[in-house]
């Protein structure tokens, strides 16, 4: 279903955040099933955002929080660990994701302004078994996932995954394959003491891609259907990506313990093919555009130490945190052949042959980025918290630009961050918090001169406050605003991608979850913003305050119900509802709302002690039409009606 993440953190004391046919002898399925159970609804303690294997609900996601993309900002964190992302979102490799901000975000040392997306390892389970995950739709992709564990002693367990996908990029191409294969490790030689090693690999190949459709920034769009667009048969895409690390904790004395991680991300592309349609106008007409690419790659290492002094009585907690983090990331990129292939329509097929083409140099960026901080909180039991924290950031950026002279730029910042709660009553918490941070923005778009060159880091804020009440034990509501700023980010007169302004983001958030007798489940929530830019320098057809990208209302619902007395069986329903939003750089025009609905009924069940699920979900069952824009102009279409069938094995 959808897309979501958060979660609160409760400890000792009252912490701060936080048609198939079923044979006849089939039986209902025990609760303590390995990936038969995955379920969004039921796993998330709020309605920021949560995914649970190929299920995700909620109003944020890594790409998009608040107005913003935590991924873009660098800010993806793995099992709460800093970790810098240069290959996509492993989905043999983790298991889940989890939105941080607000009130969630407190239980972060180290907060960032633009949200946290926490990335859960699919860490092998007690026991030897396996899972078997089978997957049809939407549309015409297919998948197969084989999860193992195996517990060869009392201090070491481990996972291997395997998976295939067919056409897994089904809104862009008809023609897509995956392979991707995970090992992760548990290795715990003593109490207390754990190490968790893990790599994964995957391998994707693609063809006869729709072309990417950018708006002129100036005329409303028409609404089309992204899979249907005209495409060209030489287009494709290859490529390979690979994450590993290391991940370990242990105690030091009674009171001092020690946790960090190092990492490895890299993606490898080979040369590529695809066409662009710029300058969408209400007609349909466009620009048509070939980009043909050289190889291309992005690496990093990062790593995140963490030394922590805790001390504790019955009712009160103090904790003291010595941070290091670090990153080293090498890119290169850029050297395309940009052909020029006339007028096209969205509305005709065209058969064109793939032009010749010869590239240009290629561009060379490197960044280094180190940062020391030490962070102290004070926790009462039943009265609230205060944090308070002081990081240093150092960061060196260097690039190699085939149009200009190489440069260098060094930045060094004092970064504060501030939190509290406070309980105003049995059922009531208060909280604030203060946020700065030095944060990437997303590269530029393929609209731009200087196409897929990274921005340097720039500085940015954060402030929110809110109300969490909490009526055990079925109901928790969070209501907050808040306010983000960052650098804006787009296309000058001379369609170079730059830093123009600022931007801010200032809106109220509010989630509720009941979780009611009878397996009756609900999470809600809703998002009200109000972005606005100030330009320093003119943008490319700008002159509107608001930002294109930003949707300014957002409500998203969730409902699951599979009571005892059904016997297995178990229903879902999700509403998304999305307002009208800025579809031009001038605010002239807007693109119209639209709703969305998503059904899903299922069914958990054993066959000889072993455990299944069947699970149907239907989405977008009302087929409604609608366009989002990003902040670069690319336009993507909400997809049709679709059908999902997933069937369980934990074996």
């Amino acid at each position: 279903m959808g897309h979501t993440i958060a979660g609160s953190a409760s400890g000792k004391l009252h912490r701060a955040a936080y048609p198939f046919l079923i044979p006849f002898f089939a039986q209902p399925c025990p609760a303590n099933a390995q990936r038969v159970q995955d379920n969004a609804v039921t796993t998330a303690n709020d309605a920021f955002g949560t995914s649970v294997g190929n299920q995700s609900i909620g109003l944020y996601s890594p790409s998009s929080a608040r107005g913003f993309s935590p991924a873009d900002a660098a800010n993806i964190r793995i099992e709460g660990l800093y970790f810098d992302q240069e290959a996509g979102i492993d989905p043999y490799l983790f298991s889940g994701t989890t939105m941080r901000v607000g009130i969630a975000a407190q239980s972060y040392v180290f907060p960032s302004p633009s949200g946290i997306a926490d990335l859960t390892l699919r860490t092998p389970a007690s026991g030897n078994g396996a899972s078997l995950v089978i997957i049809r739709g939407p549309l015409g992709k297919s998948s197969v996932e084989i999860d193992t564990r195996i517990r060869a002693n009392e201090s070491l367990s481990a996972g291997l995954n395997l998976g295939q996908v067919r056409d897994f990029d089904y809104l862009s191409t008809p023609f897509a394959n995956r392979r991707g294969i995970s090992l992760l490790m548990h290795y715990q030689p003593r109490p207390g003491t754990e190490v968790f090693p893990f790599f994964g690999f995957l391998s994707n190949s693609e063809k006869q891609f729709v072309p990417g459709v950018y708006a002129d920034r100036i005329n409303p769009l028409p609404v089309f259907d992204v899979t249907r667009l005209p495409a060209q048969s030489w287009t494709k895409a290859e490529g390979n990506q690979l994450i590993a690390g290391v991940i370990m904790k242990a105690p030091i004395s009674e009171s001092w313990n020690i946790r960090g991680g190092v990492f490895r991300s890299a993606a490898n592309n080979g040369r590529s093919a695809s066409d662009l349609l710029l300058g969408l106008r209400p007609d349909g007409t466009a620009n048509h555009v070939a980009v043909i690419s050289p190889d291309a790659s992005s690496a990093s290492y990062s790593g995140d130490l963490r030394v922590v002094r805790s001390r504790s009585s019955k009712s009160h907690e103090g904790t003291l945190t010595l941070a290091a983090r670090f990153r080293d990331v090498k890119r290169i990129y850029g050297g395309d052949a940009v052909i020029d292939l006339g007028p096209a329509s969205i509305y005709q097929d065209a058969n064109i042959a793939e032009p010749p083409s010869s590239f240009s140099s290629q561009n060379r960026d490197g960044v280094r980025q180190t940062g020391v901080g030490v962070d102290y909180s004070e926790i009462w039991e039943e009265h609230g918290s205060i944090s308070v924290g002081l990081q240093m950031a150092a960061y060196h950026r260097t690039l190699e630009s085939s149009d200009k002279p190489s440069t260098a730029e060094r930045i060094i910042r004092t970064l504060p961050t501030a939190s509290f709660t406070a309980s105003v009553s049995k059922v009531a918490l208060i909280y604030g918090s203060y946020t700065r941070g030095l944060e990437d923005s997303s590269g530029a778009p393929a609209t731009a001169q200087n196409r897929g060159e990274p921005p340097p880091a720039t500085s940015t804020s954060q402030i929110d406050a809110g109300i969490r009440i909490t009526m055990d034990p079925h109901l928790n509501l969070v209501a907050g605003v808040f306010k983000v700023n960052k650098s804006y980010f787009n296309l000058d007169t001379s369609s170079r991608y730059t830093n123009l302004g600022d931007i801010s983001s200032r809106g109220v958030e509010a989630s509720a979850t009941w979780a009611g007798p009878e397996g009756f489940t609900a999470v809600v929530g809703a998002c009200w913003l109000r972005p606005e830019v100030t330009r320093k320098f003119s943008e490319l057809g700008g002159s509107g305050a608001v930002p294109v990208g930003p949707i300014p209302r957002v409500i998203n619902v969730n409902v699951d119900y599979a009571p005892s007395f059904w016997r297995g069986w178990g229903i879902s329903l999700q509403w998304t509802s999305f307002s009208s939003r800025v579809a031009t750089a001038n605010d002239d025009h807007l693109l119209a709302p639209f709703a969305t609905w998503n059904l899903t009924a299922r069914y958990d069940f054993s066959i000889l002690k072993q455990r299944y699920a069947a699970r149907l979900e239907a989405d977008n069952v009302t087929n409604a039409t609608g366009l989002t824009l990003s902040t670069a102009f690319a336009a993507f279409s909400q997809p049709r009606r679709n059908y999902m069938l997933t069937l369980t094995a934990d074996l």
